[in-house]
């Protein structure tokens, strides 16, 4: 999947309420737990001029890190 899909997947099925491809990027730029890229668990592939990634770890990752999905002041409180 690429960033664009994923950020379509998690919104589908109601993983995070909104987000975009560029929230996705952020999110893998900035977090320790990302799970994809070099010396990573997973690595990127590559189909055109798109990093792609594998379904079920990008969809793990929101599962296990709900708050990546929340940016700056979208916080729930539980």
């Amino acid at each position: 999947m690429t960033f664009q899909s994923g950020a379509e997947l998690l919104v589908k099925l109601g993983i995070v309420d909104r987000i975009t491809h560029q929230g996705i990027r952020h999110i893998a730029d900035t977090h320790d737990d990302w799970p994809f890229g070099e010396d990573r668990p997973h690595p990127y592939g590559k189909v055109s001029n798109a990093k792609v990634m594998a379904t079920e770890p990008f969809l793990d990752f929101f599962r296990q890190h709900p708050e990546a999905g929340k940016g700056p002041g979208r916080r729930r409180s539980s």
